[in-house]
């Protein structure tokens, strides 16, 4: 029983005692009554949303980095904005999503350099609470010289170890980390702890290609698919495993070899897991943990020109990475001319798909 059933409760057997009581006694008692009942009806709500709050709330925190060209950052502003909107709209509060980017976007809460995540982090530090959820989501360009990780940012980067003291500073003791970025499986080790799920693109500092897997863990927070177990609620575990299963299928239809290979680690020891299951003792917390709560999301609303403009959105950004590992063969002049008509053509779905998802058609 949850602490705020267990208020309600208090309080209800506390008015109908105090009915008993009053019904006893004389007329003017019972006038008294309507009035202590009509100031609990004022009361009783207010009592109910402090005890919800005392449940515990969850605090998102979105980094798109450094895209390095104008390809990559479409891409990577993309995902951020699709999951900063995924996350806002299922929790119905904008307040505890933060997402920072590296140029001016609408919805942003500031640049991502180092000195502003810092910034946010220390603020989050006085005012996130230990009955909390703190989630972190990297997604950009990752590197590992052997030594350190770095994740790019304008300006200075900030190294595994800086993300883990940023981690730690948060008393939330539920935490997890959705670390979309190459190399970033170089993390895993630094980050691991109990009560944290990290989840890495990678699964060693080495497999330094661009990481696709940020946007299948995005559009799996879009789809009510991913929600295997039809508990109302998409799961670390859940988005894990939409996620690494369209990495393999992208892989597979362009031909290539795959240059990523997620993991997951929940434990806070060991290695991480390519295929976690409760069973095993990986995943078990990440089961648990919600990205999303769909209790609050009309998933019926969603018609069939948004997932078609949403497929055709996959199927651009697909052709653009397709186009992005072809460059080095093709003509510069031809790889312009196809690389703006793709990024145009992905623009105005994009603004197309934002239309409609506003009026809900």
């Amino acid at each position: 029983m949850g602490i705020q059933e267990t208020v309600g409760n208090d309080l209800i057997k506390a008015y109908f005692n105090l009915l008993s009581e009053i019904f006893r006694r004389d007329h003017l008692r019972r006038v008294a009554l309507y009035g202590l009942l009509f100031i609990a009806a004022l009361l009783i709500p207010a009592v109910m949303a402090e005890a919800q709050e005392a449940d515990g709330q969850t605090y998102s925190v979105i980094v798109t980095g450094l895209g390095g060209d104008a390809e990559y950052s479409k891409l990577i502003a993309g995902w951020g904005k699709d999951l900063d909107s995924s996350i806002k709209k299922a929790s119905q509060n904008s307040d505890r999503t933060f997402w920072l980017a590296e140029s001016k976007l609408d919805g942003i809460q500031s640049l991502c350099t180092r000195e502003e995540i810092t910034k946010l982090f220390a603020t989050l530090a006085a005012r996130v609470r230990p009955q909390d959820s703190f989630n972190l989501f990297l997604i950009g360009h990752g590197s590992h010289d052997g030594y350190d990780y770095r994740f790019h940012l304008p300006g200075p980067d900030l190294t595994a170890l800086q993300w883990a003291e940023l981690l730690d500073s948060i008393p939330a003791e539920k935490q997890a980390v959705v670390n979309m970025s190459s190399a970033s499986g170089a993390t895993l080790a630094a980050w691991q702890k109990k009560g944290r799920i990290v989840i890495t693109s990678t699964s060693s500092g080495r497999e330094r290609n661009f990481s696709v897997f940020g946007r299948y863990f995005v559009e799996a927070m879009q789809n009510p698919a991913t929600d295997a177990d039809k508990n109302r609620a998409i799961s670390f575990l859940e988005g894990f495993r939409y996620a690494t299963r369209e990495v393999a299928r992208y892989y597979e239809t362009q031909k290539r070899l795959a240059t990523e290979h997620a993991l997951l680690e929940d434990t806070g020891e060991g290695d991480g897991s390519r295929e976690p299951a409760p069973g095993t003792g990986k995943g078990m917390l990440a089961a648990t943990a919600p990205v999303l709560d769909l209790r609050t999301v009309n998933v019926t609303a969603e018609s069939p020109e948004i997932r078609t403009l949403r497929a055709k959105k996959r199927q651009l950004e697909e052709s653009i990475e397709q186009l992005k590992y072809q460059k080095a063969s093709i003509n510069s002049d031809e790889y312009m001319k196809q690389i703006e008509k793709l990024l145009l053509d992905l623009a105005r779905t994009e603004q197309s798909l934002e239309a409609l998802e506003k009026t809900g058609k």
